[in-house]
């Protein structure tokens, strides 16, 4: 077991992967390891937060689930889509904002680790 094992995950729910590196580069900056699933497979993991793309196929049942472990939920999706974003609150995420704002500055909503 290597010692980034140790670190909190931080979790990209995402098919897109444009926004695979705002997230690991945000990780890493604040003291988590990073990982990209789908939303399917959101079950296998425990993260301590995750960000899920509102614009992924079954983005609101990973919002459920994770949320419903405790797992701090940040919601990203379209600026124009407000009615999303008021719907990701809702189903439990933590924070709901705009895709571009979100991955202008992950790390902005991580608490720093290390």
């Amino acid at each position: 077991m290597d010692d980034r094992s140790r670190l909190p995950l931080l979790l990209a729910v995402t098919s897109n992967l444009m926004d695979h590196g705002p997230f690991e580069s945000a990780a890493s900056r604040a003291g988590y390891r990073f990982e990209r699933v789908g939303p399917a497979a959101v079950a296998e993991v425990q993260p301590l937060v995750a960000f899920v793309d509102l614009e992924a196929l079954g983005a609101d049942d990973a919002i459920v689930d994770l949320a419903g472990r405790g797992v701090r939920v940040i919601a990203y999706g379209p600026h124009v889509d407000d009615f999303a974003l008021v719907r990701a609150r809702s189903l439990g995420a933590f924070i709901a904002e705009p895709r571009g704002r979100v991955l202008r500055d992950p790390a902005a909503y991580l608490t720093p680790l290390v």
